[in-house]
């Protein structure tokens, strides 16, 4: 879910922070819900909860909605503001959180940033949305997304992998890969906080004459983000590779903002949940390795979806 303070890792929700942390080995695996095609896990703060929150490898922080920092009692400053997929920039505030726990797996004194999530919340039909888990919560584990059994883990070590694993090595705090989109051998990074299957950045859209390269629909509403909607054209791609795999058929959002992260020409695009729910997936931050094997979903035909009706 992209937002930036420095567009060179194109940063979704803030400043980066460090945690104190405790952590077991092997961690027990936390179930997930796909709401508006985002993974949301229930997490506690301060002792309090459970929350709804994203998890998000395009966030560089942890992230509150202004709400919850209201009910917790959390002291917030003033930060400044900050950019999203949408057009506006957005007020930002910074607190303290005494702990956050994920699972079994707990972190104390979390640095985290505050945002009013009530637009997203709303326009998406989030039952809840209290926050996003992001960067600074992954960093020192090896992230284990099964998307066969919806579960997640925060393992210390990388656990053993099938055969038909592919390792892809990945740069910066938001992993970016190199991908080929179409024959056009680019950059991208990796959101699982981005609804769709594969977002083009405006810039990269332009250069290579994305809009006009298929049929595709006129500019709509394709989503919601930090700073309001997300407009795009949406069309089928015929090739995307990536993780070593070759996706056909691929439904793409070709960017239409004017301001916002999308607006940014360090990568061409975002690789996104319907992509993603492709593959079971191993984010090993340490190692700066995205290890990926086929899903239950790998075969299944790819299909535009209107936010907030998944």
């Amino acid at each position: 879910m992209a937002r930036s303070s420095f567009l060179q890792a194109i940063l979704v929700w803030g400043t980066i922070i460090l945690l104190g942390q405790s952590q077991a080995a092997r961690a027990s695996a936390v179930p997930f819900t796909f709401v508006d095609n985002r993974m949301t896990i229930q997490c506690r703060i301060n002792g309090a909860g459970p929350f709804t929150m994203i998890v998000d490898t395009g966030a560089p922080d942890v992230t509150i909605d202004s709400k919850i920092a209201t009910q917790l009692g959390v002291r917030v400053r003033a930060a400044g503001s900050t950019i999203g997929a949408g057009n506006k920039p957005v007020l930002i505030g910074a607190t303290q959180l005494r702990s956050l726990t994920v699972g079994e797996t707990s972190f104390t004194d979390v640095a985290a940033s505050v945002i009013d999530l009530s637009e997203i919340r709303t326009k998406l039909g989030f039952p809840r949305l209290d926050g996003v888990v992001g960067y600074t919560v992954m960093r020192r584990y090896a992230v284990v997304v099964d998307n066969d059994a919806h579960t997640i883990s925060l393992d210390a070590e990388r656990p053993p992998t099938p055969e038909s694993a592919t390792t892809t090595a990945f740069t910066g705090v938001i992993p970016s890969v190199a991908a080929t989109i179409d024959g056009i051998p680019t950059t991208v990074i990796i959101d699982t906080g981005d609804r769709s299957s594969l977002t083009l950045f405006g810039p990269f859209a332009k250069e290579h004459k994305f809009y006009d390269r298929f049929p595709a629909t006129s500019t709509i509403v394709t989503g919601y983000g930090i700073g309001g909607p997300v407009y795009g054209q949406v069309f089928t791609l015929p090739s995307l590779a990536v993780f070593g795999r070759q996706l056909s058929g691929v439904v793409t959002r070709a960017s239409r903002q004017t301001g916002g992260v999308f607006t940014a020409t360090q990568q061409g695009g975002s690789i996104g949940e319907g992509v993603l729910k492709r593959f079971d997936i191993i984010y090993d931050y340490p190692k700066k390795e995205i290890v990926a094997w086929p899903s239950k979903y790998f075969a299944r035909s790819d299909r535009f979806v209107p936010p907030g009706q998944t």
